[in-house]
């Protein structure tokens, strides 16, 4: 059997969203490089950074974000949403190693199992 990245995508895509969300003021989302900015702050002491573009492929399903990168920002940053959002991410892509740090990240891998569970019961008749 051959393992898919669809399920970890759609739960990194919707834990990024909720994160945006949260960081927000008012109706409008906190900009991809406000948010890419924030995480790439605790990154910089060890040489890293986040692009915007990084955090619009992760949000559109295109591409996964880099462990060493979460497990990085884990570990550096301060008890704030930053150090959240990475446990949640690394909780989607590696469940069977991270545990998610909220609900958010939880309840993402929930509705991603789900939805990837549905789609196989139709026998990929649908477009995912």
């Amino acid at each position: 059997m051959i393992k898919t990245t669809l399920p970890a995508k759609r739960a990194i895509s919707e834990i990024v969203r909720a994160y945006r969300q949260l960081q927000s003021q008012g109706e409008r989302l906190i900009s991809l490089r406000a948010f890419a900015a924030a995480l790439s702050e605790v990154l910089k002491p060890h040489g890293g950074s986040i692009s915007h573009q990084s955090v619009k492929n992760w949000e559109d399903r295109t591409h996964l974000p880099h462990t060493f990168y979460m497990i990085q920002i884990t570990v550096q940053a301060p008890n704030d949403w930053r150090r959240d959002f990475a446990q949640d991410i690394l909780g989607a892509l590696h469940p069977d190693i991270y545990q998610t740090a909220t609900q958010i990240g939880a309840r993402a891998i929930k509705n991603a199992k789900r939805d990837t569970s549905f789609y196989n019961n139709l026998g990929g008749r649908v477009q995912a």
